[in-house]
Parts: C-alpha cells; sequence; structure tokens
C-alpha cells in the first residue's frame, strides 16, 4: 500500500510538472508576441524617420537612429533564442534518418555568407535525429563561425572525424577563444563580443541539443588562430 502510494505522490508530481513547464512555455510565447509588437513599431517609426528626415539630421543623428535599429534588432533575435531554448526539450519527436550535408546546403541558402569568407562542408554521415534541432545546431554553429571571423580571408570547415568515437566538427580561423572561456561560452546570454545581431544565447541552444542527444561537445582553439567546435551525434 505505501508503495501504491508513493507511487501516485510520483506521478502527481511529474504530472504538475510538466503542466508548469507547459504553462511557462505557452508564458513565454505570450510575452514574446506582446514584447515583439512594440519592438516592430520602434523600427517601422525609425526606419520612417530616417528616410523623411535624411536631409535634415546630420551624421550623429543618423548614426542615433542607427543604434537605436541595431538595439532592437538585438532584442528581437534575443526573444527568438529564448523561445528557441524553451522549446528544445519541450516536444519529444521520432528519431530518424537525417541527412546533414541536405541541411546544411539550406542554411546557407538561406544566410548570408561574406565573399571572403570560403565555406567548406565535406560528405557527413546520416544521423539519427530529428530535422528541427539539427537544423538549429548547424545553424548557430556555422552563423557563429561567420559572426566571429576577423580575418581578411576567412575559412569556415565542416566534417566528420571518422574516429571511434565519431566526432562532427566546424573549424573557423576566426577570433578564437581564450581557454578560460571554453566553458562559459556555452552558458546562456553568455558572449564574448558585443557583435551586432548577436543575443548570446545561440551557443546555449547547441549545447542543449547536444544534451538532448545525449551527446557531448568541446572546443579547442587559440586566440587570433582560430576555433574548432567538436561534437558527437546518434549515427544511424
Amino acid at each position: 500500500m505505501r508503495a501504491s502510494t508513493a507511487f501516485e505522490e510520483q506521478q502527481n508530481l511529474l504530472n504538475n510538472l510538466e503542466a508548469r513547464n507547459q504553462e511557462l512555455s505557452d508564458y513565454a510565447h505570450m510575452v514574446s508576441h506582446d514584447l515583439k509588437s512594440p519592438l516592430r513599431s520602434i523600427d517601422t517609426l525609425s526606419s520612417w524617420l530616417q528616410e523623411d528626415y535624411k536631409n535634415s539630421l546630420d551624421a550623429t543623428g543618423q548614426q542615433h537612429l542607427d543604434t537605436v535599429r541595431e538595439n532592437v534588432l538585438k532584442m528581437d533575435n534575443l526573444i527568438d533564442g529564448i523561445l528557441q531554448y524553451s522549446s528544445i526539450d519541450k516536444h519529444n519527436s521520432d528519431f530518424y534518418d537525417v541527412h546533414p550535408n541536405k541541411i546544411i546546403s539550406e542554411i546557407i541558402n538561406s544566410i548570408v555568407v561574406p565573399e571572403n569568407i570560403k565555406l567548406v562542408v565535406n560528405e557527413l554521415p546520416v544521423i539519427k535525429g530529428d530535422t528541427y534541432r539539427v537544423r538549429q545546431l548547424f545553424q548557430n554553429l556555422i552563423t557563429n563561425a561567420i559572426t566571429y571571423n576577423d580575418k581578411e580571408q576567412g575559412y569556415i570547415e565542416i566534417g566528420y572525424n571518422n574516429s571511434e568515437k565519431g566526432m562532427f566538427y566546424i573549424k573557423d580561423n576566426g577570433i578564437g577563444i581564450d581557454k578560460k572561456y571554453h566553458q562559459k561560452i556555452f552558458k546562456t546570454f553568455e558572449k564574448l563580443e558585443n557583435k551586432k545581431g548577436s543575443s548570446g544565447i545561440g551557443l546555449s541552444i547547441v549545447n542543449k541539443i547536444i544534451e538532448y542527444y545525449n551527446g557531448q561537445i568541446w572546443i579547442e582553439s587559440e586566440p587570433g588562430i582560430g576555433t574548432t567546435f567538436f561534437f558527437t551525434l546518434p549515427k544511424t
């Protein structure tokens, strides 16, 4: 009888926790909608001011409006990042064959890759997962490598090391990361530089996806030389 009662109490606690998590998720979506509406208004009004008063505003005035719009973009990206982070492990999905090369090709076609950056994609193995999370994973790592590349001739390589452990990697010749920050960068809202459009949540999303797949992620990096992100995913 005691075991049965304890099981029922545990089940009730789990059900209550699941309900609370759903309430938080619903609340996050509701708040994001309420926040995005005034942000769109601010961006639109700033754009109108720049266009209608371009002959009246001096360089300082234009710069101030540019700053306003940049901060609106950062806030918009931050809201999107919070929603993505909160929903990664909320919905279970069936694992099926996912082709990373196909997903990466779609990502590259949907983002802006600067002309000075050479992006090399090697043949990658098929993995077990779902398209939504795998797309988020690679898109965040690719855009991060682009954003933090300061070289005149940038280079990004995406590949797979067919070792005993089986490691995917994304290597770049960007700014690099000091060893003392190697763990810190995976924490929510942590970023090493205040880059335009960066929310500071992209790598925490990556880390959470890797954890969802029971994988591992780590980096090798040297300031001024570049960074390589290594990670494991379930293969077919």
